[in-house]
């Protein structure tokens, strides 16, 4: 029986169906493949393209949940941790300066008591002032004659209460802290705002306790001349902080330059508030952010 022959059309047919199968054999190992791939690299998958820039937190995020927790810590010999777990903050979080610097000082505050808190006190603050250097360097002119002025008038009405006192020797040593500070933020500079003598009128009308305006509290005079030094402080970190374009941007102001110098501000600001609340200034939160915000 003879084998009847294929017609074209059916062999064209045939070949149609034979390369289709092919590739649909082809698309098929080829899915497979990529499934397989796609389980053993599964970060190719769930990387975002929108990176993690705003899912990571800011050094000012981290320092301040740090200072919060540190909150917890409430035994005495961990108030030293809890103040410098603000001092950082402050630090890392130019914006909330009063708060960061005010919960600092009321941690140190806390750690020690009576005449040996006056003593450790009085050293934070001839250390914080020995170490104002970078900070001299870092100010615009304007701020830098609120700051000096500021350190000097206050040693100069420092030393005008001690000479009314018979026992005023740790007054005369923060005095000349306050013009040590004065002195090294004037540094090189050749503009020196110091008027070495200020009005005393009001001073001597109120040498033992006046009413701070900010709140009404009656506060110890030598507590006062320490708040008002550690707002001016305040005040120059702020408008530092809000005014990058007055600030001087020499070849020495690098990142490193301005790390220096709001450390030092950060601790002669604490130095202060801590030193206000050592000699009589209320520790309360409400009259310390109150205060400090004007």
């Amino acid at each position: 029986m003879q084998t009847q022959p294929v017609p074209e059309y059916q062999m064209r047919a045939r070949r149609r169906l034979t390369i289709l199968a092919r590739r649909m054999v082809a698309g098929i190992g080829a899915l497979l493949l990529a499934v397989s791939m796609s389980g053993c690299a599964p970060s190719a998958v769930h990387v975002s393209r929108h990176d993690p820039d705003n899912l990571r937190s800011t050094a000012c995020e981290q320092a301040w949940t740090r200072a919060r927790r540190s909150d917890q810590l409430q035994q005495k010999d961990q108030a030293d941790s809890r103040a410098q777990a603000w001092i950082q903050a402050a630090r890392e979080c130019p914006s909330q300066l009063d708060e960061a610097t005010v919960h600092a000082a009321q941690a140190l505050s806390a750690s020690q008591g009576g005449q040996t808190n006056r003593r450790a006190a009085t050293l934070r603050l001839v250390q914080a002032a020995q170490r104002l250097d970078p900070l001299s360097r870092m100010l615009p002119t304007e701020l830098h004659d609120q700051a000096v002025t500021g350190e000097d008038r206050s040693g100069f009405y420092l030393s005008v209460l001690a000479a009314r006192k018979t026992d005023a020797t740790w007054m005369l040593t923060l005095a000349d802290a306050h013009t040590t500070a004065a002195q090294i933020l004037v540094g090189r500079s050749k503009h020196d705002p110091r008027q070495g003598v200020y009005p005393t009128t009001d001073l001597l009308a109120h040498p033992d306790d006046r009413v701070d305006p900010a709140n009404g509290i009656q506060i110890p005079t030598p507590a006062l001349i320490e708040m008002d030094t550690a707002r001016t402080l305040l005040d120059v970190g702020r408008k530092l902080n809000g005014s990058s374009g007055t600030i001087r941007t020499d070849a020495s102001q690098n990142a490193k330059s301005r790390q220096e110098a709001a450390s030092a501000l950060v601790d002669m600001i604490v130095a202060h508030i801590s030193m206000a609340m050592n000699l009589g200034y209320p520790t309360a939160s409400s009259a310390l952010l109150h205060t400090s915000k004007h």
